[in-house]
């Protein structure tokens, strides 16, 4: 390990809270992001396939910004989830060309990174 701060300390969860501060305006123009504790969750409304594309890029860029501030993805602990009527779950998404696991549930605060799609 060449840099940071160990599990359980009183300091790392308002480090890592300053360190992801900017992670909402990085995807801004593409999907909406919560934050809570160390969790994530990048949505999006999708009606159409260009609502979908937007979806997609903000995966790519949200992938950008961690390779840049050199986190990690666990991509096999991040998931999508379609909620609503008419739902068409053809829509596929990708991280890093890794084809993410669709669930029904999403669960919180399992400290990776989730990301869920909302579509009507």
């Amino acid at each position: 390990m060449l840099s940071g701060i160990p599990k359980g300390t009183i300091l790392a969860p308002l480090l890592y809270i300053i360190y992801i501060y900017d992670l909402p305006e990085v995807c801004k123009q593409f999907v909406n992001v919560s934050l809570f504790a160390d969790d994530a969750k990048l949505y999006k409304h999708v009606i159409t396939d260009d609502d979908q594309q937007l979806l997609q890029q903000g995966l790519d860029a949200f992938k950008i910004w961690a390779d840049k501030c050199l986190l990690k993805l666990n991509i096999n602990k991040c998931k999508i989830a379609f909620y609503g009527r008419n739902v068409n779950h053809e829509y596929k998404y990708y991280i890093s060309s890794t084809d993410l696991e669709r669930v029904d549930v999403i669960k919180d605060l399992d400290s990776e990174l989730t990301f869920v799609s909302h579509c009507t």
